[in-house]
């Protein structure tokens, strides 16, 4: 049973690809799949021949691992990504899976006063990604807040945001901290898209605005935006002051918070991790049970220990 593998469908794409045209989305999994196998099929044979002793596995045969007769199990929210209709009973979506880091986090004094100091805040951040230009964008989400009158956490990670001429009452700069108790303090959220940032931020209820930079992100982008609880994702490269201050105000709209509390509260008894145990017991093959043989020994017979036999 896969986690994440192309299961194709007319309703979106393939995560990992750009198509736009819904007449395109199924033959995007044919595609994608095809060139990630390309990619790894050295080092799966390698493995195959050396470790296992089994035969290589030839382009054709190992590029079709979304056939029908295959278990799948995706670990995403059916609330945000219902499971497509073209999607057969061999295909199961689970839920997010969470980790409980907040249990055993400690804020520091000054974030926990800087939070009671005024109105939630929007937090933006994109973890451990690279940002080409991290003093421009810097200078564009101060300014977007300061538009918009909001305040902000910024959050530093890698790639070096929040070098700030001089320092801004209404923004604090973050190092590490764990999402699933930040976001629970905030009015919105800014970042990446990767599925987890994603996932913890509509658990929390936060209005979602994704600046996608590869892989599935854009995807998880799209999908937010299609629920209801998110503008547009904004490319990183399109990263601009106007999209940014439309991106916030899009967030601040009632009705766009009112979607993503019923969002949270419809993902509130998600469990990912037992739905996937649930999912792959469900298309586990299961022999028939030969019925038990009667013990043989004399000290062991149950017809002996009852004066039976």
């Amino acid at each position: 049973m896969t986690v994440f593998s192309g299961r194709p469908t007319s309703e979106f794409p393939h995560p990992l690809s750009r198509v736009k045209q819904p007449a395109g989305y199924r033959l995007s999994y044919q595609i994608v799949d095809s060139l990630i196998w390309l990619g790894i099929r050295d080092m799966i044979n390698d493995v195959r021949k050396k470790k296992l002793k089994l035969r290589p596995v030839t382009y054709l045969s190992g590029s079709q691992g979304s056939e029908a007769d295959i278990p799948h199990g995706y670990i995403w929210s059916p609330h945000l990504v219902p499971k497509p209709k073209d999607w057969g009973l061999k295909v199961d979506v689970v839920g997010f899976c969470f980790l409980d880091l907040a249990t055993n986090y400690e804020p520091s004094e000054s974030l926990l006063n800087w939070l009671k100091a005024g109105p939630r805040p929007i937090y933006i951040g994109f973890g451990s990604l690279p940002v080409q230009e991290p003093e421009k964008m810097t200078q564009i989400i101060v300014e977007a807040l300061e538009i918009t009158k909001q305040r902000g956490i910024i959050n530093k990670g890698w790639g070096g945001l929040g070098n700030l001429a001089e320092e801004k009452e209404f923004v604090y700069l973050l190092d590490n901290c764990p999402h699933d108790w930040l976001f629970l303090q905030c009015a919105a959220v800014v970042h990446h898209g990767g599925a987890g940032t994603t996932a913890a931020g509509l658990k929390a209820a936060c209005p979602t605005t994704i600046i996608p930079f590869f892989g599935d992100q854009p995807f998880w982008g799209e999908r937010v935006h299609d629920r209801g609880v998110g503008p547009p994702p904004i490319p990183v490269n399109e990263f601009s002051l106007q999209k940014l201050v439309d991106a916030i105000n899009f967030m601040l709209d009632p009705e766009v918070k009112d979607r993503a509390v019923e969002l949270a509260k419809a993902m509130e008894n998600e469990d990912g991790v037992a739905g996937a145990v649930n999912a792959f017991l469900k298309h586990l093959p299961r022999k028939k049970l030969e019925p038990d043989l009667e013990p043989t020994s004399n000290y062991f017979s149950i017809h002996r220990c009852f004066g039976c036999s």
